[in-house]
């Protein structure tokens, strides 16, 4: 009997993987290259939404995730992570996760099974080393600026004095954004020499936080949008800036994801994050 095509192709990116796991471990010493540290967040946060659904899938299964892998690899000499490499890797780890949401339903064939669990464990390997994975140089983070008192809403009280957003999952409501910047619908204009949010883009913005019951002080929507500008020109060559919605705790917070446009399109996503 012929394997079935969804086992080889889980196998082949559980490699994949478990290649990327090993990676990152054998180069945990490694420093950021100066522009590269929101591609480092990029692979973490790819990597963190990846482990969820598959965690996800492995309880659906009736089955337990694995202890956490420890590859044991030599490290290599002190080096500099580069900002197109970890760009090829987020888009890997997103366009994996963006294929296993379109395969119907949760499997209990067992290779799929010990494939799933095998790739959840060498996840949160990836998400341990890439989130402690420092820059060149770490200056003092500047202190905030207090928020202008302006008379604009501010988020209903919650005992925390964060002044961040306030949400209640929306029933039947967008579960994600994508922000496409293209020629046909620029998400990004230039005005006065500086870079900015197309009102297109802003609008599908407000829609969003609206449709999950999130209302910012003027100061924390301007800072959303600018943090929506720089994930936007962030986005590696190809793909798509999807934003989705942290949803363990409250307050619910928006953080970037990227896929490739051809698995928005219902394309299957590219072999591995090495070419």
């Amino acid at each position: 009997m012929a394997q079935d095509p969804l086992i080889e192709k889980l196998a082949k990116a559980n490699g994949n993987v478990n290649k990327l796991c090993e990676f990152f471990s054998a180069r945990r010493n490694w420093t950021l290259a100066a522009d590269s540290e929101p591609s480092a967040r990029a692979v973490t946060t790819a990597a963190t939404k990846l482990g969820e659904h598959l965690l996800v899938l492995i309880r659906s299964a009736g089955a337990d995730p694995l202890s956490p892998f420890e590859p044991t690899v030599e490290s290599h000499e002190i080096g500099t992570h580069d900002r197109p490499r970890l760009d090829r890797f987020t888009g890997f780890l997103s366009d994996l996760d963006a294929w296993l949401v379109a395969q119907p339903g949760p499997s209990r064939d067992p290779e799929v099974i010990t494939a799933l669990r095998e790739m959840e464990s060498y996840v949160r390997c990836i998400i341990e080393v890439t989130g402690a994975i420092k820059g060149e140089a770490e200056a003092p983070a500047p202190a905030a600026p207090a928020p202008p008192d302006d008379g604009a809403i501010r988020p209903a009280e919650t005992g925390d004095s964060s002044d961040e957003a306030v949400a209640s999952t929306p029933e039947g409501g967008p579960q994600q954004l994508a922000l496409d910047d293209t020629d046909e619908h620029p998400m990004v204009q230039e005005f006065r020499g500086m870079n900015e949010l197309t009102k297109e883009c802003t609008e599908k913005i407000d829609e969003f936080l609206t449709a999950w019951g999130i209302e910012y002080s003027y100061y924390n929507r301007k800072k959303l949008l600018e943090r929506i500008l720089r994930w936007i020109n962030s986005a590696p060559e190809g793909h798509v800036l999807v934003i989705k919605m942290k949803t363990v705790e409250k307050p619910f917070q928006p953080y970037p994801s990227y896929i490739s446009r051809d698995v928005l399109a219902g394309n299957p996503p590219r072999k591995d994050p090495w070419s």
